[in-house]
């Protein structure tokens, strides 16, 4: 029977390199892509798992949204499109045909489909704060009910989707929530070490069960509902009473944290899943370890999941198979009747069901990724793509055009960093776990060890000519040259100092004369590449991310805000400041495409923006649905990929959007006051017209309202970088303050415009605002002075501070202390800006007339002036 089966998966196996390519393209072009994506290739991490009510189809939490699949045969049969976020928990109502979703997204949704076709019925916007982590229904299916990581638990009218009430209490996050089989009560497990169990009627607590060490992770109740089961992060599984909330028994066994637990719909078995990967089955009345025949010989007691962490364990509507949820991408069916192992492993990018000898039809299961994916690139030639796995130190090499797997690599520890050689026949591999560099030859499959970092890898990159490698390390705060022929240590580089922090990446310049380094810090270094020696500094302020055009001519530096800026790496000066992404979003990812014309950013507002480096105009807007790891252009420019913290990788089609000429700009319509010219008073003109409708200048673009798009119009016409400090010299007679600047930029950034001459007069309005903040702070000369009975004092912020002015007398005694509260940067110098006196004390008793001095502290700075009351 082995040979049979040996055959068998060889056989399959072969069918595999034949059908695969094909079968692959369908797979991942056919469900739900996103606007703008040509292939996606995984299906994300699998966060919960549910069968449908006849057993016969499986929902599947996942990134992009609900996978459904038959339960039998692994076929996709549906994707249910979640709008953006990740798919944290499912659950089905009682009669089936109603399948909840929970998850986080940008508002925390709960969402309920038709199970049999599919169709969005409803969503919930539930004022949840933090991730929803578990769903379930009454018995009567009019009830749901949802618990987040905010520690709190709503309940909801499952038929219109209003909120019932809200269950507080728990001082950490809520794990877990279940139903009793009659519905008159509800549990919730939390990581504050409790089960509550609260009457799901009125919503009124009724007992709290303690005696768990740890935060609680699962919670189940007996089909008969007389009893309660919890796991625990302190290892154990404990029974409880439902009624009176008394400790039946503790379940000791597992060696890690219990993740998940469940009854057997006869009620006679509980399963746990732990995170040492043991699954292990025990009889609810007595405790005692369940053992099944195993079909290879002997019995077995508990299944240990490859991946080394089992999550969940849900039992099939008969009580025959129990699925488990593996780390992150796998799902294992354990039948117990037979106790048959089904294990997955990976072939070919895809999981494959590997059947012990009590079946010998081995199929395709469940194609989630087989990584948890961390970096990606591409081939020089544009044939390759290379993926590593952030955890299993698995390097997938794929087809470029199509995505599909050619085959896998696993070097002696995790990775962090890789970089083709220019011919690209080697890979360079830093490692995350133990600091080695190491290359990789695709031809011979050879590794070499070329030498290590005290600490882990966080960078590696080629020199053009490809005879050179430069390797940076953590924490050691220092790069290595390296010789690719000898594999001897050339020089190391040292001057970063960012604490803990280390290098962050390393890149050559494109003539290979110069080596550029950076940490999270402000500071860049530039090396000469030959000799190693430090060449110079670049001034470029604190960014979170930072990434070089290809001819090494222009960085892009992304901050912690929603902006990110380019500058001229050979003087330090800023070119310009990108604005696009949405407000109080982050950008996490920058990249150029090979040619320099075009730059990618990918940012926590789930867009990936495309600019044209030249003009600085948002020209393509991508949706995706979670939060990106890395980017990678295809050598062409033609394709982008990314990598998700799902282990999606999408291909998206880049197709530049020419810029607009400069008669295309709206200059003569943005003459608003008619003078011949667009100057700063146009925009104010426009600024005071907001609001208006009908027949007006200020309505530039002819929509028949004055609003935010006729402003950023005029501003798109008053120019670039060196237009804001003329437009501030203008301003004597045109009143535009700070403020208004700040509230004009908001409101245009909040109107997702997404043309050319838009984001031109966005781009304007920002560097507008930035002229009025100072490079310095200082305090200026009060006025009028000498002054009676009333003076301002104006100063200026070149970073914001809390502000607070103190009036002293001749003698150094204290008259006066005004708190100015915490300011944002700018110039207070106008009397409804600039700090006020009234010339009296604290007692507000007029002083006397005299030389006073002030002093003016904000954060660490701190002057003194001298004024004179005359009366």
């Amino acid at each position: 029977m082995k040979t049979t089966l040996v055959f068998t998966l060889i056989l399959f196996t072969l069918s595999l390199f034949i059908l695969l390519p094909h079968a692959a393209a369908a797979d991942t072009t056919k469900w739900g892509l996103p606007e703008g994506a040509k292939l996606r290739i995984g299906k994300g991490h699998i966060r919960d798992i549910a069968y449908f009510s006849d057993g016969t189809k499986l929902a599947v939490a996942s990134g992009p949204g609900v996978w459904v699949y038959d339960a039998e045969t692994g076929e996709e049969l549906d994707l249910l499109i979640q709008s953006a976020g990740l798919v944290r928990s499912v659950a089905f109502s009682p009669d089936g045909s109603t399948l909840v979703s929970g998850g986080y997204d940008n508002t925390f949704y709960l969402r309920l489909w038709d199970a049999e076709t599919g169709n969005l019925l409803r969503t919930v916007n539930t004022g949840h704060t933090r991730e929803i982590r578990s769903v379930a229904f009454s018995p009567d299916g009019s009830t749901l009910v949802s618990g987040s990581s905010d520690n709190t638990i709503r309940v909801w009218d499952a038929e219109t989707g209003s909120l019932l009430r809200t269950l507080t209490g728990h001082t950490s996050g809520v794990t877990s929530v279940a139903f009793s089989p009659d519905g008159t009560t509800l549990a919730s497990g939390s990581h504050d070490d409790t089960i509550r169990v609260w009457d799901a009627e009125t919503g009124s607590l009724l007992r709290t069960l303690t005696g768990h060490t740890s935060g609680v992770t699962s919670v189940a109740f007996s089909p008969d509902g007389t009893t309660l089961a919890s796991g625990s992060h302190d290892d154990t599984i404990r029974v409880w009473d439902a009624e009176t909330g008394s400790l039946l028994r503790t379940l000791i066994g597992h060696t890690s944290q219990v993740l998940g637990v469940a009854f057997s719909p006869d009620g006679n078995v509980i399963a746990s899943a732990s995170g040492n990967a043991a699954v292990r089955l025990w009889d609810a009345e007595t405790g005692e370890v369940v053992w099944l025949p195993n079909p290879t010989g002997g019995y077995v007691n508990f299944f240990n999941v490859p991946e080394g962490v089992a999550y969940g364990v849900t039992f099939s509507p008969d009580g025959g198979t129990l699925a488990i949820r593996g780390w992150y991408s796998a799902i294992h069916l354990w039948d117990l009747d037979t106790g048959s192992l089904e294990t997955i492993s990976s072939f070919g990018g895809r999981f494959l069901r590997v059947i012990s000898d009590a079946d010998s039809s081995p199929r395709t299961l469940i194609d989630h990724s087989p990584l948890e994916g961390d970096k990606i690139v591409f081939s020089p030639d544009g044939t390759l793509l290379a993926e590593s796995g952030k955890w299993r130190g698995t390097i997938v090499l794929r087809d470029a055009k199509t995505g599909n797997y050619l085959r896998t690599f696993t070097p002696p520890t995790t990775v962090e960093a890789m970089a083709f050689s220019p011919d690209g026949t080697l890979l360079a591999l830093g490692s995350r776990g133990d600091g080695t560099l190491y290359l990789w030859d695709l031809r011979t499959d050879e590794l070499q060890n070329l030498g290590k970092h005290e600490y882990h890898i966080t960078s590696v990159a080629f020199s053009p000519d490809g005879t050179t490698i430069a390797s940076a390390g953590y924490h050691e705060q220092i790069v290595r040259l390296w010789d690719v022929e000898t594999g001897s240590l050339l020089h190391t580089l040292r001057g970063h100092n960012h604490g803990v922090l280390g290098v962050e990446s390393v890149a050559f310049s494109s003539d290979g004369t110069m080596i550029t380094s950076w940490g999270q810090k402000s500071e860049v270094f530039l090396w000469d590449a030959k000799t190693g020696n430090y060449l110079r500094t670049l001034p470029i302020e604190y960014s979170y991310k930072k990434a070089f055009s290809p001819d090494g001519s222009t960085l892009a530096s992304a901050s912690t805000d929603n902006t990110f800026r380019l500058w001229d790496v050979k003087t330090g000066s800023l070119l310009r400041t990108l604005i696009g992404h949405a407000p109080k979003s982050a950008v996490k990812v920058i990249v150029f495409s090979p040619d320099g014309s075009t730059l990618a950013s990918a940012s926590t507002d789930q867009t990936i923006r495309l600019w044209d480096v030249k003009t600085g105009s948002n020209f393509k807007t991508f949706k995706y649905p979670i939060a990106l790891d890395d980017m990678a252009f295809s050598p062409d420019g033609s394709t982008l990929v990314s990598l998700s913290a799902d282990s999606l990788l999408i291909f998206w089609e880049v197709v530049p959007t020419p810029t607009p000429d400069a008669d295309e700009s709206p200059q003569l319509s943005a003459d608003v006051n008619g003078d011949g010219e667009v100057n700063i008073q146009d925009l104010v003109a426009v600024a005071a017209a907001i609001g208006q409708t009908g027949e007006n200048a200020a309505d530039v673009n002819g929509d028949g309202e004055v609003n935010i798009q006729d402003l950023v119009a005029v501003a798109a016409a008053l120019g670039e970088v060196a237009a804001a400090p003329a437009a501030l010299r203008q301003q004597g007679t045109a009143h535009l303050t700070q403020e208004d600047v700040q509230h004009y930029l908001t409101q245009a950034q909040q109107a997702d415009l997404t043309d050319a001459v838009s984001l031109r007069g966005i781009r304007f309005l920002a560097q507008l605002l930035s002229a009025f903040i100072p490079k310095e702070t200082a305090l200026l000369p009060n006025y009028p002075n000498p002054f009676n009975p009333e003076t301002w004092i104006p100063y200026q912020l070149s970073t914001p501070a809390g502000v607070s002015l103190t009036i002293y007398d001749i003698q150094g005694r204290v008259v006066r202390d005004l708190d100015l509260g915490h300011q944002r940067p700018g110039m207070y110098h106008t009397r409804s800006r600039a700090a006020y006196w009234d010339g009296k004390n604290a007692q507000g008793e007029s002083v006397a007339s005299g030389v006073y001095f002030y002093t003016l502290t904000a954060g660490d700075f701190s002057a003194t002036r001298k004024l004179l009351i005359r009366k």
